[in-house]
């Protein structure tokens, strides 16, 4: 399929590589220079740099021809749009990342279809979170992608998501201290007993694993 990923951040590079992965051509858009340098790197699909709600540059992207034009920015806004223009240039499907629940109406009214963080929150919350080791819950990109959620340890020592080795292949999604849930993002930070929800390549389990329960102990 041809797949058009609105946003070059590390969700949007991460979804690029596992879909291209799959033999799927892949094109990305991103505003910010740097990011759509390293994304570049890192999945080796073609980058476009401007504004993912450009008309002519999702027409320049194939959108109109997409199969699927996933909008992944961090802003809903953005993505709204995107996903809107996408539909309207004759993409076949569309589907965007909500990040503020207050937003879902207009979403739903326009008709686009969306994958909000909050709805991965919620059913943390109502499990209560609150377990030492790894659990595993839903598979994703054909069992190759896991939801992984855990309780950080005691000797973990005290830092921010951006300052994190994670491997490659992973995604920090949520972060719980105590009752305060939040989205991570590159300021989150980390400490122990916190409860943190992950989306990471199966491969990549072990190397999750060893940032949180082991590299501060430095076993």
């Amino acid at each position: 399929m041809r797949i058009v990923v609105v946003g070059g951040g590390r969700v949007g590079t991460y979804l690029a590589r596992e879909l291209v992965r799959d033999g799927h051509t892949v094109a990305i858009i991103e505003a910010n220079p740097e990011q759509a340098r390293a994304a570049v790197e890192d999945t080796r699909v073609l980058v476009f740099e401007g504004d993912g709600t450009d008309l002519e540059l999702l027409r320049a992207a194939d959108a109109h021809r997409a199969d699927w034009v996933l909008a992944v920015t961090g802003r809903d806004e953005e993505n709204l749009v995107a996903a809107q223009l996408s539909k309207t240039l004759g993409a076949r499907r569309v589907l965007a990342r909500m990040n503020d629940p207050m937003n879902r109406a207009t979403f739903e009214a326009l008709g686009i279809e969306v994958i909000a963080v909050t709805d991965l929150m919620v059913q943390v919350i109502s499990r209560e979170v609150s377990i030492p080791e790894l659990a595993s819950h839903e598979l994703f990109a054909k069992g190759r992608v896991q939801v992984v959620e855990f309780e950080v340890p005691e000797t973990f020592t005290p830092r921010r998501v951006a300052d994190l080795e994670l491997p490659g292949d992973s995604v920090v999604v949520i972060v719980s201290t105590g009752e305060r849930v939040r989205f991570a993002r590159g300021d989150t930070v980390i400490g122990p007993g916190d409860a943190v929800v992950a989306a990471v390549a199966i491969e990549r389990v072990p190397e999750l694993r060893a940032v949180f329960e082991f590299e501060a102990n430095g076993t």
